[in-house]
């Protein structure tokens, strides 16, 4: 991709010639030719073409100005998604080793007979908690892509350890451990498990309900819990279980994030430079509209290639891609009002 620096340094020079900026009047001449109802419209026209200081006067200088603003937002695109990857690829050694690791060294503890509170707390604030807190810093709260993810996980963690702290109070109050557990059937694993949760305190994830489902959504080893430490080691699984599907999912995105970097870095700017190259050479404008349309469908491509894995709706670049989208039919547009 050219360098912008180069561009604009073009782009000053073949308007050198101009000694005025572009005037509110001449912008408002080309945007009135954008209706309401046309593409993208009016106003979207007014402030492309005002957000940077210009000599255009023609057609050709105000194409000239929305193929630069694209080149802008693929740049701008690309660093995005550069930082989105760092920021996964962190949360995957974050998830898939420390916090793995903690959760193997708790479910250790507790086969042994070990308090494994310590290992399990370590596990919660290694994985979703750090990356909770690196994702929200980029992207903020509304944004965080790996939102539902984090919020499971802490879920998961939590609930593992106020299990495994009710083994620790039961040793500490009475000789006689699980004393939550009286009246319980040993023969009824739902009792165990309603006794358990029914013991909990809920104001750090879901509730009574979440305990419940978590707990037998191993039907075999719930069935055969006998006590706490017993379900604790369900819990904890299940936390190790979220914990593959969740760096599974991150290497997932960060697949799809290439394929974006590709679409953006390696077809749209180039292909947007070179329609800028076009415009500044005083070659026929056609050939720059028909590459600034070209270029749009990249943005689409990775729009599509981004939402496939979790939907439309947990898809990060969705603003960037529309954004860019219509930046290069505007761009495509201008070119061909030059032709006129």
């Amino acid at each position: 991709m050219q360098p912008l620096a180069g561009i604009l340094a073009a782009v000053l020079t073949s308007a050198a010639a101009m000694a005025a900026v572009a005037s509110p009047v001449a912008i408002n001449g080309v945007c009135s030719l954008f209706t309401a109802d046309a593409y993208p419209g009016y106003d979207y026209c007014v402030n492309v073409l005002s957000s940077e200081q210009s000599a255009a006067r023609d057609g050709r200088g105000f194409a000239i100005l929305a193929a630069n603003a694209t080149a802008h937002n693929v740049t701008h695109t690309i660093g995005l998604i550069d930082n989105l990857v760092d920021g996964l690829t962190k949360c995957s050694d974050l998830y898939g080793v420390q916090m793995a690791e903690k959760v193997a060294s708790a479910l250790g503890d507790l086969r042994a007979g070990r308090d494994p509170v310590t290992n399990l707390m370590e596990a919660y604030g290694l994985g979703p908690l750090n990356c909770f807190m690196l994702l929200t810093e980029s992207w903020g709260f509304s944004r965080e892509p790996l939102a539902q993810e984090n919020s499971d996980n802490m879920a998961l963690a939590l609930l593992a350890r106020e299990i495994a702290m009710l083994i620790t109070k039961s040793s500490r109050s009475s000789n006689v451990s699980d004393q939550h557990l009286a009246g319980a059937p040993a023969s009824q694993p739902a009792a165990i498990i309603n006794a358990t949760c029914s013991n909990l305190v809920y104001d750090k994830y879901p509730g009574y309900d979440y305990c419940f489902s978590v707990l037998s959504s191993d039907p075999a080893a719930a069935a055969s819990a006998r006590d706490t430490r017993d379900l604790a080691i369900v819990a904890t699984n299940a936390t190790a279980r979220n914990i593959t599907s969740t760096v599974k999912l991150i290497q997932g995105l960060l697949s799809d994030l290439a394929e974006c970097k590709l679409s953006y870095g390696g077809r749209m700017g180039k292909t947007v430079d070179s329609a800028l190259g076009d415009l500044i050479a005083g070659r026929s404008p056609v050939g720059a509209a028909n590459k600034l349309a070209d270029a749009s469908r990249d943005a689409i491509e990775c729009d599509v290639v981004i939402s496939r894995r979790r939907g439309a709706t947990k898809n990060v670049l969705y603003q960037e891609n529309a954004e860019n989208f219509v930046s290069a039919r505007f761009a495509s547009n201008m070119a061909m009002y030059a032709v006129n």
